[in-house]
């Protein structure tokens, strides 16, 4: 006979659950995330996933918000403005594809949609905050914005990394009028 739910640790569960959609996401992207498969993974019937994440959407927001995290959580502490865009660019256009996907299903679901919509929040907040110092406060918002957009079309672009460096270097030192140094 089944275990019955109440024996599980809900918090335990989801964890097991999302790290196992993570390494999925990982390995295969958005096509290879099922429930099903996370089900496989973990040796548990398909209806034990969806008790805790009712959508594949659902799931594909969680376990993405997770590796947002673990790889854009922690930018360096220190270096000069170049170092830490260079960071985030290179971190950027390794998750591109899955962001790809995540702009394509915030079209459909409201837990993709959430997500996005925090994602671009935190990349804004933390963007402003590393230029405020090199920017009149006038202009800040519009410098933000415009190195968003510069890096989003730079990541959809065929280039090679010395060339989205390159153009990003360039950017940052006509739009800023500084090295970038802090």
């Amino acid at each position: 006979m089944p275990r019955n739910r109440h024996d599980v640790d809900r918090d335990a569960k989801i964890a097991e659950i999302r790290e196992a959609a993570v390494g999925l996401l990982r390995a295969g992207g958005y096509p290879a995330l099922s429930h099903s498969a996370v089900a496989k993974e973990l040796g548990l019937a398909r209806t034990a996933v969806t008790w805790y994440f009712a959508t594949k959407d659902d799931l594909f927001a969680a376990a993405l918000a997770d590796i947002y995290v673990a790889d854009l959580g922690t930018p360096p502490a220190d270096g000069d403005v170049m170092a830490r865009l260079r960071w985030a660019v290179e971190r950027l256009t390794a998750l591109q594809p899955l962001t790809h996907a995540l702009h394509e299903r915030a079209r459909h679901s409201p837990a993709a949609a959430e997500l996005e919509a925090a994602f671009q929040e935190g990349l804004c907040t933390r963007l402003r905050a590393l230029l405020a110092p090199h920017v009149a406060a006038d202009r800040l918002d519009r410098v933000t914005t415009t190195v968003i957009v510069f890096v989003e079309g730079l990541l959809v672009q065929p280039r090679t990394t010395g060339d989205r460096l390159d153009l990003l270097e360039f950017l940052v030192t006509d739009l800023i009028g500084a090295s970038g140094r802090s």
